[in-house]
Parts: C-alpha cells; sequence; structure tokens
C-alpha cells in the first residue's frame, strides 16, 4: 500500500477494532490521488476468513478469490450518462438480504460514489442506516459534496491526504519503478504502483493498451487478439473502459496522460465511444460475477468494436 495512504488505513483499523465497527465507509480521496487500493484492501479484510492483526491472510478461498469474489456486490457508473443506475443499487439490495456464498461477510463496493442520482441515493437510505447482519457497504469518492447529506451522515468517512510530490518520488524511486510505467499504470488501471505491487496484472494491461494502439493503427483486430486467448477479461474489459473513459472526457476537457500522449486527437465521436463503453461493461460484467468468460471471443468482438468506430473518424 503506498505510503500516503497508511495514516488513513491507521483510522480504518481503529473503526475495525472498536466495539460498534462501522457497516457503512467512505473512502474520500483528493482527486487524481490513487486510493482504490485503500478500499480494495478494507474489501479484503472485511472478507477474510481468517484475519491478522486486522490485515487479510493470504491464504483463505476467500482472499485467493480477491476480483471475482461472489460476495462483493459492486455497483459502478453504466449507461451512457455514466450514473449508477437505481435498477442496479434495487438489484444489489435484494441480494444483500440473502444469505452470504461463502458463509461470512458480504460487501457492497459504491465507486465512484459521485456517481450515484438522487434515485439511486435515495434507494441506498434505509439499507445503509440499517443494513442486513453481515452486509457492509465501502463507497469510495473524489467529490464527497456531490453525495447526499442524508447518506453521507450514515457513512464512517476516512480522508486520504494528498501526498506531497517528494514522497511520491521517493516512493516510486525507491520500488524502482520508472515515472513512464507510473503514468501507464495510474491511466490504465488507476494503480500508479501496479508494476511493483502487481506486475503480471500491469503487464496485460499494458499488452492490452498496445493492441489496442496498433488496432487504431490500422492493425486487424483479430491478429491483434490471438495472444489473448487465456487473458483475464476483467483487467482486459477495465483497460478498455478506461481508455474509453479517458478519449470520452478529451472531448470536453484537456486530458494528459499516458493514454491521450499517445492516442492523439481526433476521436470517434462521443456516442460512438459511449456504445463501445456500454459493449465493454457486457463483458466486465460477467467476469466480475465469475461467470466463466471466453476471453478470445469476448476481447476479439471488443477489439473489432474498436477497430469500426476509428473508421468512422473525421480527420
Amino acid at each position: 500500500m503506498p505510503p500516503w495512504l497508511a495514516s488513513s488505513w491507521q483510522l480504518i483499523i481503529e473503526g475495525l477494532d472498536s466495539k460498534a465497527s462501522p457497516h457503512a465507509w467512505c473512502i474520500v480521496h483528493p482527486p487524481g490521488v490513487p486510493a482504490s487500493e485503500l478500499s480494495d484492501h478494507l474489501v479484503r479484510v472485511l472478507l477474510c476468513q481468517d484475519p491478522v492483526n486486522e490485515e487479510p491472510c493470504g491464504d483463505c478461498v476467500s482472499c485467493r478469490m480477491r476480483d471475482t469474489h461472489p460476495d462483493v456486490l459492486r455497483l459502478e457508473p453504466e449507461g451512457a450518462a455514466g450514473m449508477i443506475k437505481v435498477d442496479a443499487v434495487r438489484d444489489a439490495i435484494e441480494v444483500a438480504y440473502t444469505t452470504a456464498s461463502m458463509g461470512g461477510r458480504r460487501v457492497v463496493l459504491v465507486r465512484p460514489a459521485d456517481c450515484l442520482n438522487q434515485a439511486s441515493s435515495n434507494a441506498l437510505l434505509k439499507i445503509v442506516e440499517e443494513p442486513p447482519s453481515g452486509t457492509v457497504f465501502v463507497f469510495q469518492t473524489a467529490l464527497p459534496g456531490k453525495l447526499l447529506p442524508t447518506l453521507v451522515s450514515r457513512l464512517r468517512m476516512v480522508k486520504v491526504p494528498m501526498p506531497s510530490a517528494e514522497l511520491f518520488a521517493k516512493t516510486v524511486q525507491s520500488l524502482g519503478i520508472t515515472a513512464q510505467q507510473v503514468q501507464l499504470a495510474s491511466a490504465l488501471l488507476a494503480e500508479p504502483l501496479a508494476p511493483q505491487t502487481d506486475p503480471d496484472r500491469f503487464a496485460l494491461a499494458n499488452d492490452v493498451f498496445q493492441a489496442l494502439v496498433r488496432i487504431r493503427g490500422g492493425a486487424d483486430a483479430q491478429m491483434a487478439v490471438k495472444s489473448f486467448s487465456k487473458a483475464d477479461a476483467l483487467v482486459a474489459s477495465t483497460v478498455m473502459e478506461r481508455v474509453c473513459e479517458h478519449l470520452i472526457r478529451a472531448h470536453y476537457d484537456r486530458v494528459d496522460n499516458a493514454v491521450t500522449d499517445i492516442l492523439k486527437a481526433p476521436y470517434p465521436a462521443v456516442p460512438l465511444l459511449f456504445q463501445f463503453k456500454e459493449r465493454i461493461a457486457e463483458v466486465k460484467k460477467q467476469a466480475q460475477a465469475g461467470i466463466a468468460v471466453n476471453a478470445g471471443l469476448a476481447l476479439g468482438s471488443l477489439f473489432a468494436a474498436w477497430g469500426f468506430i476509428w473508421t468512422r473518424v473525421q480527420v
């Protein structure tokens, strides 16, 4: 875990050790400061079957399942509006009232929570205040002011401080990571230290991005997908989703990161990018639910769609 998250994690430990451990957390971080590692770590601790000093053991079944744990319900933005829909919230609430698959806790991860709309927020109020036994909510946002005050009042807020440039640079240097790797990992995974903390995940993310770059340059999508027949569909779809989001934002604001540095404008029209993002979401949702995904077939379809939307760009 990056050192700038240490003080926030200590606050979480104090909460977990208290007599009345919170049943709803909210990780609040400055815009642009990665904090997903903190909320993910909290989720792993909550689900671990044998935590040691409020740390996941790393050996139990729950720890080994990680990204596809059946007792993690993820509420994330979807659709052209990029909001967390009320129907998804209601579905999650219905599941939350059932027995957890692993017999322990169930965690509802809401990220980014500022993408909740009015209806979604209202639907969560009652269950967040009085959740079913064993259900814990973990919210994460860089824009807490966009949350309903009535929802905020039910959450244990944990703030992530802004790391100094010196601390960040020192951390990166001590891990032997280049600035280019940090920028790429931040853009593709929102995990700047992934080259060191999860090199396999970072390598796959980089491979997927390079394939997207080649296809944008005219390479055949079916040729590009050949090396991804056994790839992790969740990581691959996450990378595609983030690349798509960067390009959508670039239509409205100046975006300087490893993605836009390599994929130069002009970009596909926003409606086409949103349509592509919807197709990605279908693959990602299946992968998150632990449904067996034929990576070659799924990614081949996405790569083909990616190639098509670039043919519609007017230079």
